[in-house]
């Protein structure tokens, strides 16, 4: 006989709660499952999590809501209740007392196959979604490893959602009112406002040129109402009481007579030694405040730093720590943003100021700003909130560097928690690492940079865009030479797409350019068919704000065109056979509705290529992807025999600027 007894004191801590365990097939030969107890204490909630198992929970003590997807069940002792393979669930504790429960798990693969066979990617998106980026700083034009980041991978989603029939929109805009704004200005002997309107208007070129499309464009100095939204926003946070006026300490160059923060700053980060400027090391992006950072100067004029006492806004930010915790945990967050946040939530988050000693920014009176990063949260907020206002709920995802984690993931929460705006917070984060030319970093001021508009010029926008996506920096920094960055149309999915496309003409000419019915199948068709729908499947996945990878999807698309290149050079034999002529009409449609499959999936990441395949199948509108593709009418002609050819630079996408 063996037994077990449940003995808070053998249980140890996993999965937010305590487990002790029970009985298995270490302990018993050919048991075909596992068990254990678990406790989740009074006012706790386990760790949301899914698993292949199916699983079955035995409550002994205590009341608790089990949540499993959408379903939400109030248990107590007694009940049971099972929870099904891959689905996501937790265990709400709001009472006093612990909850206790028995779990039952056993593995069946072929249950957990056929979940997931039932909720194909494309039944997770969402009716409606808003993808953000953080607004550009119009300090000076775009290089490619400012596409590399947000801009074009936003968009590669936005125009993935779109073709899926979904509702997505697009928001980013200019950062008219930062200090780096400010700075570049200074050093340039010109003003914010000239500088900002020139290399802005520079910047949205840029943007449109390279096939980001943007519904809602943001330009605070264009913006007559920024100011008064801004500070309608901020007295909102100044009604809680984690605000309020103090003075500190703070760095101040006597030679400029400048109050030195953020962009004015200049040392090295206290955390990292990395070279720094203040409020945040982009190195390992922590916050600091400038009067924090090692061989302090004035970047204006390199002058050492002083330090003065100076009155502000300051907001405590850890008295909203437990709940800034709750959100990041419902939250998709990607592991490095995680891993960032979770430690400076561990460590104690620093007060911080919001409003600073300044000409430049949103006026507040008494010759001080708003802080620029403050500005940006709210300004974030009030975009989400008219957005949701003209058009209805969103799922909000937020692309961002790594770089501005602090800001987007800590900083733009605590403000939308004292301010009451919660639900206009992003539902899922998207962050990007860098893109290094070489072994160092982009760098404007060194001149160690491949300007987008240049790139644009020799390659044009599709092969800039498929470049920045095959190695875009996710989780990790990339790496493109010079020598490749001269070389974008040679990428070998820009070539094989060209090449493929281009063998129709041999089509078009034998066949007058129409697009036969289906007849004779073969196994080779019907595995051919079920590989264009089985790909279909796992790009949506890619595409999903939680899987996210726009180099996995630029992979399968690698794969997608070698495996069509290979249907036809096989088929090509068989339809010279007289007798397999019924076969050979079977194989042309197919090689037509690839080439339509190929539109719709290839249009977020090459929108000219996939245009004008579109377009040349006689195709109205924008790309669309179908959850079962469906062949093109008997009798379609198509238009010219070799689609690959461009004939103008790609436009943004309809309906946006």
């Amino acid at each position: 006989m063996i037994t077990r007894a449940f003995d808070r004191s053998a249980m140890s801590w996993s999965y937010e709660m305590h487990l002790q365990p029970m009985l298995s097939a270490t302990d018993i030969e050919g048991l075909p499952f596992g068990s254990v107890f678990g406790s989740v204490p009074a006012r706790t909630t386990s760790k949301r999590h899914a698993h292949q198992d199916g699983e079955m929970f035995i409550v002994l003590a205590g009341k608790a809501v089990v949540v499993l997807g959408d379903e939400e069940r109030e248990l107590g002792p007694g009940h049971v209740c099972y929870l099904s393979p891959f689905g996501f669930h937790e265990i709400r504790n709001d009472h006093d007392e612990p909850f206790d429960i028995v779990s039952v798990y056993w593995e069946h693969i072929p249950s957990a196959v056929a979940v997931l066979e039932k909720s194909p990617p494309r039944d997770r998106f969402a009716d409606r979604t808003l993808v953000c980026c953080p607004p550009v700083t119009p300090n000076g034009g775009l290089h490619l490893g400012h596409l590399a980041g947000p801009y074009v991978r936003a968009d590669m989603m936005v125009r993935a959602l779109r073709s899926a029939g979904r509702d997505a929109r697009h928001t980013t805009g200019t950062d008219d009112n930062q200090s780096y704004l400010a700075t570049a200005a200074l050093l340039r002997g010109s003003t914010p406002t000239a500088v900002a309107t020139a290399e802005g208007d520079g910047i949205v070129a840029t943007l449109r040129a390279v096939g980001v499309g943007v519904d809602r464009l943001t330009r605070p100095l264009t913006d007559p109402g920024h100011g008064d939204r801004m500070r309608a926003l901020l007295d909102l946070v100044k009604a809680s009481p984690a605000v309020r006026e103090e003075e500190r300490e703070q760095a101040y160059c006597p030679d400029c007579e400048l109050s030195l923060h953020q962009a004015f700053a200049s040392g090295n980060c206290a955390h990292c030694d990395a070279p720094s400027v203040g409020e945040i090391c982009e190195a390992c992006g922590r916050p600091n405040e400038a009067r924090e950072l090692t061989g302090l100067t004035c970047r204006i004029c390199g002058t050492a730093a002083v330090i003065r006492p100076e009155r502000g806004l300051w907001l405590d930010m850890n008295a909203y720590a437990d709940e800034l915790r709750e959100y990041l945990r419902v939250s998709a967050t990607a592991p490095d943003l995680r891993i960032l946040v979770e430690r400076l939530l561990d460590e104690g988050l620093p007060p911080y100021r919001l409003d600073r000693v300044t000409d430049w920014g949103v006026d507040l009176g008494d010759g001080r700003a708003l802080d620029a990063w403050a500005d940006l949260a709210l300004a974030f907020l009030d975009a989400a909130r008219t957005e949701a206002e003209d058009g209805g709920p969103a799922r909000i995802v937020l692309f961002l560097g790594y770089d501005n984690s602090f800001y987007y993931a800590v900083l733009l929460p605590v403000l939308a928690l004292a301010a009451g705006l919660r639900e206009y917070l992003p539902d899922a984060f998207v962050t990007n690492q860098f893109l290094h030319l070489g072994d160092e970093k982009f760098s404007t001021s060194r001149g160690h940079a491949v300007w987008a508009d240049d790139a644009l010029a020799e390659a044009g926008p599709d092969a800039v865009r498929l470049a920045l996506l095959r190695d875009a920096p996710e989780g990790r920094v990339t790496r493109i030479t010079e020598e490749r960055a001269g070389r974008l149309t040679e990428d070998p999915l820009y070539l094989a797409a060209h090449a493929w496309l281009d063998g129709f003409a041999t089509l078009h000419g034998a066949g007058d350019g129409v697009v036969p019915g289906t007849g004779a199948w073969t196994d080779a068709h019907r595995e051919f068919y079920r590989y264009l729908n089985l790909t279909t499947r796992q790009l949506d996945g890619l595409v999903l704000p939680e899987a996210f990878s726009a180099r996995g999807y630029v992979d399968l698309l690698d794969s997608f065109v070698k495996r069509c290149a290979e249907f036809r050079a096989t088929e090509e034999v068989a339809r010279r056979v007289p007798s397999l002529a019924e076969e050979a009409r079977t194989s042309l449609a197919l090689e037509y509705l690839a080439a339509k499959v190929f539109a719709a999936l290839a249009w977020p990441v090459t929108p000219g290529l996939a245009e004008r395949v579109w377009t040349w199948l006689g195709l109205p509108g924008e790309p669309v992807r179908e959850a079962d593709w469906s062949f093109l009418p008997s009798g379609t002609r198509c238009a010219a025999p070799a689609p690959a050819r461009a004939t103008a630079a790609v436009p943004a996408a309809s309906g946006r600027s």
